[in-house]
């Protein structure tokens, strides 16, 4: 799959997940986090990143509807089998890049005055 972004699979929930969970990143660190956030996926191994992409496919059907805030936030706080292990993974490899880059990040992703 070389040449192959997951990009518009991963990056609209991810974006998502950021605005839900890290309220207080701004637009350029939020789209900072869900780049790298989609490097990571695109550099996984061709199995889990097929998986991954099975996944993000009807979450990205589902954050394109209106009003699909609610649900990503109640997806977010009840996992459910498979989702919320793609939750989780965008979650970890977006957290790990906010509190690796910006080490002084408050719990809302803001960065202290």
């Amino acid at each position: 799959m070389a040449g192959y972004s997951s990009h518009g699979l991963v990056s609209p929930f991810a974006q998502r997940l950021l605005g839900v969970d890290l309220p207080g990143l701004t637009d350029a660190q939020r789209a900072e986090v869900t780049a790298f956030t989609v490097r990571r996926v695109d550099a996984m191994p061709s199995v889990l990143r097929i998986g991954a992409n099975l996944i993000a496919l009807p979450m990205r059907a589902v954050v394109a509807l209106p009003g699909s805030g609610r649900f990503v936030s109640w997806l977010i706080l009840h996992p459910v089998p498979l989702l919320g292990e793609y939750v989780r993974m965008i979650r970890s490899l977006a957290y790990t890049y906010v509190w690796e880059r910006w080490p002084l990040a408050l719990p809302d992703g803001s960065l202290p005055s």
